[in-house]
C-alpha cells in the first residue's frame, strides 16, 4: 500500500507538472508576442517617427508675415523632421526678421513644432524721403526701424507721434538709431502701454541740440499751433501738466507761441500779433 501510494502521488506530481507546462507555453508565446510588439512601438516611437516629416507647425502671432516666410526664415519645409529642426537656430533666425521683437521655438515630441512670435509695436513714427517721395516708417520701443510705408489695417497708426529733427542715410528695415536715443523710445512705450490716449495728444516730437549725444525735446499738441519746450523728458506727469496749463492760457485767451517747462518755473511766449 505504501508503494502504490508512492507511486500514485509520483504519478499526480508528473500530471501537474505536464499541466503547468501547457498552460506556460501559450502564455509564454503571448509575452513573447506583446514584447515584440512593445519594441517595435518603441522603436516607432522613439526611432522612426521623430526623423519622418513633421505632423503639424503651429505658429501664433503672425502680423504682417505669410507663414511662408516665417517657415522659410526657421529653416522648416516640408521634409523637416523633429530630428532635423534646431530650435535655437531658428529663434536666431526668426529673430533677425525686422517685424519680429522675439520668437519661442518648441519642439513636442515625437512630430510637432509651435512657433510663438512677439511681434514689434510701433510707438512712434518717422516721414521720409524714399525715391522722392515722403514716406512713413515706424519704430518700436527699441529704436529700430520695422517698417516703411503705411501699414494696411493698423489705424492706430495715426494717434502715433512723428519723430522730426533726425537724419536718416541708408533708409531699410532693422534700421537701428542711436544708443543714447533709447531712453526716449522707452517712454514713448510707458506711453503706449499706460496712456495711449495722452500720447495720442501729441502731433509732433521734434528732437534738436544732439551734440555730444545730448538731445532736448519739443512737442507739438495736435490741436494747438504751440510749440512746447520739455527738455529730454516726455512722461505722464509732464505730459498731463503741459497740457493742463495750456488750457488755463487758452482759456485765457491767449495767443500762445511757444511754452518752455525746461526750468522748474513754466513760461511762455505770446504770438505776435499782425499788423494792418
Amino acid at each position: 500500500m505504501e508503494y502504490n501510494a508512492a507511486v500514485s502521488e509520483e504519478m499526480l506530481n508528473a500530471a501537474a507538472r505536464k499541466d503547468d507546462f501547457k498552460f506556460e507555453k501559450p502564455l509564454r508565446r503571448i509575452l513573447i508576442a506583446c514584447s515584440i510588439i512593445l519594441a517595435g512601438e518603441l522603436v516607432w516611437l522613439f526611432g522612426v517617427s521623430p526623423c519622418m516629416p513633421l505632423n503639424e507647425v503651429d505658429i501664433k502671432g503672425l502680423d504682417g508675415m505669410t507663414r511662408m516666410a516665417v517657415l522659410e526664415k526657421a529653416g522648416i519645409d516640408s521634409r523637416s523632421s523633429f530630428m532635423s529642426v534646431n530650435a535655437q537656430a531658428a529663434e536666431k533666425a526668426l529673430a533677425s526678421f525686422p517685424l519680429i521683437e522675439k520668437a519661442e521655438v518648441a519642439k513636442h515630441f515625437p512630430d510637432t513644432i509651435e512657433i510663438v512670435i512677439t511681434n514689434r509695436s510701433a510707438v512712434a513714427a518717422a516721414m521720409v524721403d524714399i525715391n522722392g517721395r515722403t514716406t512713413p516708417v515706424f519704430f518700436d520701443k527699441n529704436g529700430v526701424l520695422f517698417h516703411i510705408g503705411r501699414r494696411t489695417g493698423k489705424s492706430a497708426d495715426d494717434a502715433l507721434p512723428v519723430l522730426s529733427g533726425l537724419v536718416f542715410e541708408n533708409i531699410s528695415p532693422g534700421l537701428r538709431l542711436p544708443e543714447f536715443l533709447l531712453p526716449l523710445f522707452a517712454e514713448l512705450e510707458t506711453l503706449r502701454l499706460n496712456a495711449p490716449e495722452l500720447l495720442s495728444t501729441i502731433s509732433e516730437i521734434h528732437i534738436s541740440g544732439r551734440k555730444y549725444d545730448a538731445y532736448e525735446l519739443a512737442v507739438y499738441p495736435l490741436y494747438n499751433p504751440v510749440k512746447i519746450h520739455i527738455g529730454r523728458h516726455v512722461n505722464e506727469n509732464n505730459l498731463r501738466y503741459m497740457l493742463l496749463l495750456l488750457d488755463v492760457l487758452n482759456e485765457k485767451g491767449m495767443a500762445l507761441d511757444e511754452l518752455d517747462f525746461r526750468t522748474n518755473t513754466a513760461s511762455y511766449k505770446v504770438r505776435e500779433a499782425l499788423n494792418g
